[in-house]
């Protein structure tokens, strides 16, 4: 017994990871940067840009519509990928999406064939023949050739191997995939090298494994989640702190949370676009505007997010027939604004429009 008791691994103590964080930390937090695209994931001049931001703003309007027609017609794969797995839920769309990413997967594209893998929630929710929209569509007529044919170990393997390609090329996203395809993040006897590789991805500008990681940090409690001590709180305010002054979207969005009197902050959450910025203004710091400046707050908002929540369900806030939008020079700011995009092609559609 007691050599069985030796050989048993201890558990993740994250507070042993504090010091391992040191060195980045004291590099970092207190060095903002001025290049607002610096963590985004596509930049102006990629093709996908503008598809993108649409999503992160949860716009579904025909101008989304639109553009990923546009970029699909072009041979894009990516928007091809996106319009599948917005389509795969609907019993008339599912065929035609399932077609879609199986022609991508037999090309060698690793996104597609994640989806249509074991480890997918599209997969494992859609495709399988007890789904009761398939046995609706079934009685409609409609093509169910999909049915248990995909949602394997075998296709995910297949999905492995294509990302391990990309993550030779330099594909940091391909990277983490496989960081947590090996369970490295779970692994005592490699902790130092998983948080190795959280900061060579976030001194990269890449800061999703950074926030799972924070992630980590925190349980669940009758009261909602909670880090675990006042030390990892701290750890994580600190890591928050570097992405934010890397204009990194949902990190701004937690410190401005903490830190709701940083005008710097508030500004430079505004210019890179996050949604977060009116919802705070709207919250903590309304006092500071007038009505005519809500009205604007307002119709900003919903020019960007096209959703008039300010103008419904705050009732101490104009109307929208309270004035005319001439009050309001929204074009000149949309203009200013330089929207970072964080979602990326791992995204679960369920949070996409938070941005």
């Amino acid at each position: 017994m007691s050599i069985l008791t030796g050989c048993k691994e201890k558990a993740i103590n994250p507070e042993d990871d504090i010091p391992l964080f040191k060195d980045f930390i004291e590099a970092n937090i207190d060095k903002v940067v001025d290049d607002p695209y610096i963590s985004s994931t596509v930049k102006p001049d990629d093709e996908m840009y503008d598809l993108m931001l649409m999503l992160q703003r949860g716009d579904w309007s025909q101008t989304t519509w639109d553009e990923m027609d546009s970029l699909m017609k072009k041979g894009v794969e990516n928007a091809k990928i996106i319009y599948a797995r917005t389509k795969i839920d609907e019993i008339y769309k599912r065929s035609e999406a399932t077609a879609i990413l199986t022609e991508l997967m037999r090309k060698g594209n690793p996104y597609a064939t994640y989806w249509l893998s074991s480890k997918s929630n599209l997969c494992l929710s859609y495709l399988s023949s007890e789904h009761f929209g398939n046995k609706v569509a079934k009685e409609l007529g409609l093509d169910t050739s999909y049915e248990n044919k995909y949602c394997t170990e075998e296709i995910y393997q297949k999905a492995v191997e294509g990302f391990k390609k990309l993550a030779a090329e330099g594909d940091l996203r391909a990277q983490y995939f496989l960081l947590k395809d090996q369970g490295l993040d779970e692994s005592v006897g490699k902790r130092e090298d998983y948080i190795k590789e959280v900061i060579r991805f976030a001194e990269a500008h890449y800061y999703k494994p950074l926030m799972d990681y924070t992630d980590s940090l925190q349980m669940q409690t009758n009261n909602g989640f909670v880090f675990r001590s006042k030390e990892l709180e701290k750890l994580a305010f600190d890591l928050f702190k570097v992405a934010s002054n890397n204009n990194y979207i949902p990190a701004m969005g937690t410190v401005m949370y903490y830190d709701e009197d940083n005008r710097e902050l508030y500004e430079r959450m505004k210019k890179v676009g996050g949604s977060y910025y009116f919802l705070a203004m709207a919250l903590d710091r309304a006092d500071e505007l007038n009505n005519k400046e809500k009205y604007c707050h307002a119709l900003l908002y919903e020019k960007l997010f096209n959703d008039n929540r300010y103008f419904v369900y705050y009732d101490d806030w104009p109307n929208k027939s309270d004035y005319d939008e001439s009050i309001c020079n929204i074009e000149k700011e949309i203009a200013e604004m330089k929207p970072m995009i964080y979602i990326d092609y791992f995204t679960r559609i369920d949070n996409w429009g938070r941005g």
